[in-house]
């Protein structure tokens, strides 16, 4: 007789949990974004805010042209530290090279054939003077060691 007081307690809880339209928010009609409409400029101003637009777009394209840098050459690869490790496990003249990163700890070189396929990278950790060459095609390691 004692546990009958449980079901009317429980239907009072989940009466009160159901009720939700105290949380759902009300919609303000003042503001509505259906009913903004935009201000009319007069067709000088139109003109005037076109052009800058134009002369935006060209200096991105600028911008792309200068950003795009060549791919390093033999001799540009020789000025890196790791270049005769390099020249000594892969054919260095044969293959295009590109400096994937070259930051403070690490410097990545990828090199491709003429077909453009990825051949060999090359992993140097400037703080150990660590060098990696690995075949992309066969995925193994060419030379791993210090210079």
């Amino acid at each position: 007789m004692k546990k009958w007081w449980i079901v009317p307690a429980a239907a009072i809880f989940l009466a009160a949990c159901g009720n939700d339209n105290a949380t759902k928010p009300t919609e303000d009609d003042d503001i509505s974004v259906d009913m903004i409409e935009p201000e009319e400029q007069p067709e000088e101003q139109m003109e005037a805010t076109e052009e800058p637009a134009s002369t935006v777009e060209e200096e991105a394209t600028d911008e792309e042209t200068t950003e795009a840098q060549p791919t390093p050459s033999v001799d540009e690869l020789s000025t890196y530290e790791e270049s005769a490790v390099l020249a000594e496990h892969i054919p260095v003249d044969t293959l295009k090279s590109h400096v994937e990163t070259d930051n403070p700890g690490t410097r990545v070189i990828l090199f491709e054939d003429e077909s453009g396929k990825k051949v060999y990278k090359s992993v140097f950790v400037k703080h150990d003077q660590h060098v990696k060459i690995i075949d992309l095609n066969d995925d193994i390691l060419v030379y791993e060691g210090h210079l």
